[in-house]
Parts: structure tokens; sequence; C-alpha cells
């Protein structure tokens, strides 16, 4: 993927990329959100995602990406982590920005044309 301008985030450069080529944008499950790794609220964009079942790109500058996608908790475990959720939420104050919790996840480290990294 070639850099279209460097006033466009990463993150915007990776989605139009994909609208222009379909192959590359099969490499991402259906509902991806984007999120540049610089952005300041990246944090709290993907948790939010992640907790609506959303996967998630986060695009670092250089185009390398991590893709978080939530797992399916089911039963009992699910319940819990709806009901965590929710608490955490009430709990939350106007100062409790600096943690961010995710749900369970899968974490793959991918390259900058969207292929997973060999660990």
């Amino acid at each position: 993927m070639t850099p279209r301008s460097s006033k466009i985030d990463p993150a915007t450069q990776r989605v139009l990329a994909g609208i222009e080529d379909p192959a590359l944008a099969a490499r991402y499950p259906d509902r991806t959100h984007f999120i540049s790794s610089g952005h300041p609220d990246q944090g709290e964009m993907a948790t939010r995602a992640l907790f609506a079942g959303d996967p998630v790109v986060l695009v670092f500058p250089d185009g390398h990406e991590l893709l978080v996608t939530p797992e399916r908790a089911r039963g009992f475990a699910g319940l819990l982590l709806l009901a965590a959720a929710f608490v955490h939420r009430l709990r939350r104050t106007k100062t409790d920005t600096d943690a961010v919790q995710f749900p369970l996840a899968r974490i793959e480290a991918r390259d900058s044309a969207g292929q997973p990294i060999a660990a």
C-alpha cells in the first residue's frame, strides 16, 4: 500500500486502499473498525467497538497493524461479561480515562499489506 498523502491518517488510508482493492478488503472481517494508533481516543473507540462485538484494526504510521477480534462469550460467561461492562460504565468518572478494559479478544499482528506476521 502506498501512502496517498501525509495529511491522511493511516486508518483512513487503509480504508481507502480496501475500497480500491477487493482482495485487501477481504482480509478483514465484516464490520471492522479501523483506528489510527496515534488517535487520542483510540483506546475508548476500540473498547466500544469490541464490546459491541465488532473487530478493530489499530493501524500504525508505518502501516503495520493489530487486528483485535472479540471472542464470543456464551452462557454464564457472556452474562458475567455484560454485567462487568454495565458496572464499569456506572462506576466510570470523567477522570477515569487512563485504564481501558477490553473484553475477551484475539489479537493478531499484521504487516502493511494486511497479512499476518508469523510469530
